[in-house]
């Protein structure tokens, strides 16, 4: 039973849980952090203004109020929750990134290239024979005449010539992705940086539900 105010079990019962939950979220997350950092936590999905207001009413579900007067309590509270979410609201941010306690070093390079190569290569070469059998030597022989059929029994001659042209090309396409992911210059053992990890971890919603202790009667 209430000696000096009221209990908050006695305002629930009154005024309905969502609307005494609602006096305490009376605070924009948005005053305290960026649209990106509201998404991480809300991304992570383990912690809300609900589930804190909960934790709230059940801590001080049989506390006395510290005012007789509700509605200056009320005011008290609003100023109270934005003081603390200040401070918090932060908290909850860091506490929402995804990360890994053994991993310091995670990073990915890719890389895309072509590689072409040309040739060309052009040869020539020219050759001819000729082959002459004469009873009737007299005279100068031409080889243009010879091969007209003038001065002599039998003949035999050609010409040839050949042209070759050589061209190529090459291209090649070469992709990669190098992804490295670890533990780079820290020397702790497995185990001693889970222990390091464990040490950080908060009981966020617990250390605000003690930051609102003044608002309520000392003597329960």
């Amino acid at each position: 039973m209430a000696k000096f105010t009221m209990e908050i079990r006695e305002l629930v019962s009154t005024f309905g849980e969502e609307e005494v939950k609602s006096w305490f979220s009376q605070y924009e997350l948005s005053d305290f952090l960026t649209p990106e950092e509201i998404q991480v936590i809300e991304d992570k999905g383990v912690w809300s203004k609900e589930q804190l207001n909960k934790r709230i009413i059940d801590h001080f579900y049989t506390r006395e109020i510290g005012s007789d007067a509700i509605g200056q309590w009320m005011l008290f509270v609003k100023d109270k929750m934005n003081e603390i979410m200040e401070t918090y609201a932060p908290i909850i941010y860091s506490a929402s990134i995804k990360y890994d306690p053994l991993v310091n070093v995670n990073y990915s390079e890719s890389y895309s290239g072509t590689n072409a190569s040309q040739s060309n290569s052009n040869s020539t070469s020219k050759g001819s024979g000729l082959t002459v059998n004469s009873d009737t030597p007299q005279g100068k022989i031409t080889k243009s005449a010879i091969l007209q059929g003038d001065y002599a029994s039998s003949t035999g001659a050609n010409d040839s010539e050949n042209n070759i042209a050589d061209n190529s090309n090459s291209q090649g396409q070469e992709d990669y992705v190098k992804t490295i992911k670890g533990n780079s210059g820290v020397s702790a053992t497995s185990q001693a940086m889970i222990k390091q990890y464990r040490d950080v971890i908060r009981a966020i919603n617990t250390e605000i539900v003690y930051e609102l202790e003044p608002l309520f009667m000392g003597l329960y």
